[in-house]
């Protein structure tokens, strides 16, 4: 599960660095984001990957850290500007690949 979380995050990333040099493509990337950023949602929500009551802490854009429960963290996933302001995307992926590598890499 937490392959499936890295994956999408390493997606969402690599398809927002490249918004500016496809200028063509700009409409179906951004649909492409809110897409894929509703299924990291619906699946940090079903409580799969994580305890929806585990905490994960996020470092915002000015740095300073605050903590959301992972049903905050999922809900914050379908709106833009907390995706933004939290820096939700690098946040996650980094919680999942702690969470892949306490589990032996799995």
């Amino acid at each position: 599960m937490y392959d499936k979380v890295i994956t999408i995050c390493w997606s969402i990333k690599e398809v927002n660095r490249n918004l500016q040099d496809r200028e063509s493509m700009t409409d179906y990337s951004i649909e492409y984001l809110k897409k894929a950023c509703r299924d990291l949602s619906e699946i940090l929500a079903a409580g799969k990957a994580a305890d929806l009551k585990e905490e994960i802490e996020v470092v915002n854009r000015s740095g300073k850290a605050a903590k959301f429960k992972m049903a905050e963290v999922a809900e914050m996933l379908t709106d833009t500007k907390k995706i933004l302001e939290f820096n939700l995307i690098d946040n996650v992926d980094r919680w999942a690949r702690s969470k892949l590598e306490g589990a032996g890499g799995r």
